[in-house]
């Protein structure tokens, strides 16, 4: 596993966001497709990695759409757990990985996920907050990915509460 970085916000974040897309939706069509995590925030420093977001009508969907995915590069499969299923592959550029959370259109995964990001994107003191924080944790666990993980989901959660 690489070591753990908190980079800087760069603008090639939305292209290669924009790249990713264009190729998922030539291989899945009908499907909700948004950029979020910390590269979907224009500023928001994080890890590098694009997160991509597809919202399907049904689980039945699923195993064609994991399919198709796999077809494209996203070989990193985890099973379905807190209403979404994982899917990761190296790239597209040098500095993380993509990221595939597939979530049930209107389920609590989906609207947490967008709340998450449009509330950051709206609030760039909260946004400067939550960059603070991630060097803060970085630096605490001494880039220990399941400790910082575990931090940054409790913080998430607690903003979710309060919006």
């Amino acid at each position: 596993m690489a070591e753990l970085k908190i980079l800087p916000y760069y603008q090639k974040f939305l292209k290669d966001f924009e790249r990713e897309k264009s190729r998922i939706s030539k291989v899945v069509k009908n499907i909700e497709i948004h950029h979020i995590g910390s590269t979907a925030v224009p500023g928001l420093g994080g890890k590098g990695i694009i997160d991509i977001m597809l919202g399907i009508n049904s689980w039945k969907d699923l195993d064609n759409i994991v399919e198709k995915l796999k077809s494209i590069g996203f070989k990193h499969i985890h099973p379905k757990e807190g209403g979404r299923v994982f899917l990761s592959k190296i790239g597209p550029t040098k500095l993380g990985d993509t990221h595939i959370h597939i979530v049930k259109k209107g389920g609590k995964a989906y609207k947490e996920l967008l709340s998450f990001r449009d509330h950051l994107t709206a609030n760039k003191e909260e946004a400067k907050r939550y960059f603070n924080l991630k060097l803060k944790w970085l630096k605490k666990f001494k880039g220990n990915r399941v400790k910082y993980t575990k931090e940054k989901e409790g913080y998430i959660k607690g903003v979710l509460r309060q919006i």
